[in-house]
């Protein structure tokens, strides 16, 4: 697939775009991708976000959630 560089910014724009709903989908996907044992790296890739993003997320939730027995 080919994109120009006016889609590939039109892209990422609405991926960095701020809602609340998309944050939470894009947190949900990391921590579930983070439970399948995959990096903060690469998941931080595979979302386009960064890694501090996907760190913050992480120990956010493990703050909120009781740690499995």
């Amino acid at each position: 697939m080919f994109l120009s560089e006016t889609d590939r910014d039109t892209l990422i724009k609405t991926l960095n775009a701020k809602s609340p709903e998309l944050v939470q989908a894009r947190m949900a996907n990391a921590l579930l991708l983070l439970a399948e044992g995959l990096s903060t790296e690469d998941v931080a890739g595979l979302l386009y976000v960064d890694e501090a993003s996907v760190a913050g997320w992480k120990e956010l939730f493990s703050k909120r959630t009781p740690k499995a027995a």
